[in-house]
C-alpha cells in the first residue's frame, strides 16, 4: 500500500512541479524515482526541459549510473522525432567555446594595464564586442575545426575562439597563466569552472559511447580538447587522458588507424609522466590492443593485452576494469588463447552483472564478447541464446537504428548461420545480416570493416543457399552475387587494413572457393595463390 502511494506521489510530482526547482531539495533516490516515473508515463517534454541543463543531466547520470532510465528517455524522445543527443552536443560545445573565451580573458592583460601601454590597438582586438562594446567587432571566423554539422564553435558561442587562439599562438601542452596580477581572482575562478566542465563533458562522452552514438561522442571530445589548459593541468590530466582514450577508441571504430596511433603515443607520454593518471594505462593499452587487432597485427595485439592486464590497478574504476578485461578476452579468443580468454570472460561476466545489472547496455556488451567466446568453443546453441539476450537488451535500451544493435544482429546472424549450416536453414540468419548491413551502411562511412564483415556473412549465406537449391539458375545467381560481395570485401580490406594482412587473405580465399564452384579453376587458383602470398607474412608475424 505504501509503495503504491509512493508511486502515485511520484507521478503527481513529475506532472505538476518543475523538476529543476525541486532537484536541490530532494535526495538522490527520490529524484531517480521521479525520472523513472516520467519515462514510464512518457513525459518527454517535462524531462527534456530538465535534462537540457547540463548540470542536471550530469547529476542524473550519477544517480542513474547502473540504470537504463536515461537510455530509455533518449529512445522515447527519438520515437517522438526529438534528438536529445544533438541538444547535448550543442550545449557542451557552447560551454566549451565560452570557457575558451573566459580563459583567454583571464590570462590577458586587463583594461587597467592596457591603458598604460603604448602597444598597438590590434593586440586588444581579440575579444568579442559583447564584452567590449566600445571597440570594433571581433575577428571574422577563420576557425577550421568542426564540431557539429560542419560548423565550428563560433556558430554556437557568437565569437571565433579559433581566431583568438591563433592570435595568441596557444599551445595545448602549455598551461596559460595571467599576464597581470589584477586578473588572478578571475583566473582562479576560471580554473575551477574548467575542471567542472571537463568532468561533466566526460560524463556526457561516456553516455554517448555506452549508447553507441559515436559521432556525438567525437564532437564533444573535439570541443573539450580545444579548450586551453590552465594551471590546474595536473588535476585535469586524468580527464583529458580519458577523453583521448575514448578518441582512440572512436578512431579505431572509424578505421582511422594513423590518427589513433598519434593519440596513443601522446596519451601514453602524458600518463607516464602524470602523478594521478598512471592507473589509466591499462585502459589505454587495451584500446591499443584493439587497434592492433583491427589492423590484423595479432602478435602486437597480444603484447598490448599483456601490458593492459599488468597495469590494472585498484584505483581503476570498476566499469573501466570490466572494459579492459572484456577487450583482452575478445583478442585472446581471436588469437586462439582460450584458457586465458575463459578466465578473463568469467571474471568480466560476474563483475559486469554485479556492477551494471542484467539489463544495462554495458552488460550487453560483455554478453556480446561471451557469445563470441562460446561460438569459437563450438558451443553454438548457447552462443545463439546469449546473442539473442544481448540483442534484446540493446533493442530495449538503445533502439534498432544503433551501431551496437547492428553489431549484435551481425553476430547473431553468424551464429544462426553456423547453427543451421548442416540443414541449410538460413532464413533468420539472412534477415539478421541484411538488417545489420542496412543499419551499418546508414550509420557509417562507405568504407568500413563492419560493413565488409556484413557483406562477407551475406555472401556465405548465399553460398549455402546455392548449395541447397536444385534450381541451377537460382544457384548461379546466388553464387554470382556472393562473388561480387567477396570482391567488394577484398577491395575494402585492401584500402582499410592493407594488402598483406590476414583479413585480406581470407577474402581472397572466399573468392577462390566461389570460382571453384563456378567451374573456373584457373581463376580459383589465382585467388588462392594470392591468399597464400598475403597470408604467409602475417602468419610468421603471429
Amino acid at each position: 500500500m505504501i509503495s503504491r502511494l509512493y508511486d502515485l506521489s511520484s507521478v503527481a510530482v513529475v506532472k505538476n512541479y518543475n523538476l529543476s526547482k525541486l532537484s536541490d531539495q530532494l535526495n538522490g533516490q527520490v529524484l531517480a524515482d521521479l525520472y523513472k516515473s516520467g519515462v514510464r508515463l512518457g513525459l518527454v517534454d517535462v524531462l527534456w526541459e530538465h535534462f537540457s541543463h547540463l548540470e542536471y543531466f550530469c547529476d542524473a547520470l550519477d544517480l542513474c549510473e547502473n540504470s537504463t532510465i536515461l537510455f530509455e528517455f533518449v529512445l522515447l524522445a527519438e520515437k517522438q522525432k526529438k534528438c536529445f543527443g544533438d541538444l547535448l552536443v550543442k550545449t557542451v560545445c557552447r560551454y566549451a567555446a565560452l570557457m575558451t573565451h573566459q580563459i583567454l580573458e583571464a590570462t590577458s592583460r586587463c583594461e587597467r594595464c592596457l591603458r598604460h601601454d603604448d602597444e598597438d590597438d590590434d593586440d586588444v582586438l581579440m575579444f568579442p564586442k559583447s564584452l567590449y562594446p566600445d571597440r570594433e567587432n571581433s575577428p571574422v571566423c577563420d576557425c577550421s575545426s568542426t564540431t557539429l554539422g560542419g560548423s565550428c564553435l563560433c556558430s554556437l558561442s557568437g565569437f571565433c575562439s579559433g581566431s583568438v587562439l591563433a592570435r595568441r599562438a596557444v599551445s595545448p601542452d602549455i598551461a596559460l597563466e595571467p599576464e597581470c596580477s589584477h586578473n588572478s581572482e578571475k583566473y582562479d575562478l576560471v580554473c575551477t569552472q574548467l575542471l567542472v566542465l571537463l568532468n561533466r563533458g566526460y560524463k556526457v562522452v561516456e553516455f554517448f559511447v555506452e549508447s553507441g552514438q559515436i559521432d556525438n561522442a567525437r564532437n564533444v571530445i573535439t570541443a573539450l580538447l580545444q579548450i586551453p589548459i590552465t594551471k590546474n593541468r595536473v588535476k585535469a590530466d586524468c580527464v583529458l587522458s580519458l577523453l583521448n582514450v575514448r578518441l582512440l577508441q572512436i578512431h579505431t571504430v572509424d578505421c582511422k588507424f594513423f590518427e589513433g596511433y598519434q593519440i596513443f603515443t601522446r596519451t601514453r607520454a602524458r600518463l607516464k609522466s602524470s602523478l594521478y593518471g598512471s592507473h589509466l594505462l591499462a585502459l589505454l593499452y587495451g584500446e591499443e590492443a584493439s587497434r592492433m587487432m583491427a589492423l590484423c597485427k595479432h602478435k602486437s595485439a597480444i603484447k598490448w593485452v599483456q601490458k593492459a592486464i599488468k597495469h590494472v590497478r585498484k584505483e581503476l574504476p570498476t566499469a573501466l576494469t570490466i572494459e579492459v578485461f572484456r577487450q583482452c578476452c575478445k583478442i585472446c579468443v581471436a588469437s586462439k588463447l582460450f584458457a586465458e580468454a575463459k578466465a578473463l570472460m568469467m571474471f568480466s561476466l560476474k563483475l559486469s552483472e554485479e556492477t551494471h545489472g542484467a539489463t544495462h547496455p554495458c552488460h550487453a556488451q560483455t554478453l556480446l564478447i561471451y557469445g563470441f567466446y562460446l561460438l569459437n568453443m563450438s558451443e553454438i546453441d548457447e552462443s545463439v541464446l546469449v546473442y539473442r539476450q544481448c540483442l534484446d537488451i540493446f533493442l530495449n535500451t538503445l533502439g534498432d537504428v544503433n551501431l551496437k544493435t547492428a553489431c549484435a544482429r551481425q553476430a547473431l546472424g553468424l551464429a544462426l548461420f553456423i547453427q543451421g549450416y548442416n540443414h541449410y536453414n538460413f532464413p533468420e540468419a539472412l534477415w539478421q545480416i541484411e538488417k545489420s548491413t542496412q543499419i551499418l551502411e546508414n550509420l557509417l562511412n562507405s568504407k568500413h570493416v563492419f560493413i565488409a564483415a556484413s557483406w562477407r556473412l551475406k555472401a556465405l549465406l548465399l553460398e549455402g543457399l546455392a548449395a541447397n537449391t536444385e534450381n541451377e539458375q537460382v544457384a548461379l545467381e546466388n553464387l554470382k552475387q556472393a562473388k561480387k560481395l567477396y570482391w567488394a570485401c577484398v577491395k575494402m580490406s585492401r584500402e582499410i587494413v592493407g594488402e598483406m594482412t590476414v583479413q585480406t587473405a581470407r577474402y581472397y580465399e572466399h573468392v577462390g572457393k566461389v570460382y571453384r564452384v563456378l567451374g573456373k579453376p584457373h581463376k580459383a587458383e589465382d585467388c588462392l595463390g594470392a591468399r597464400r602470398v598475403h597470408h604467409e607474412p602475417c602468419s610468421r608475424g603471429r
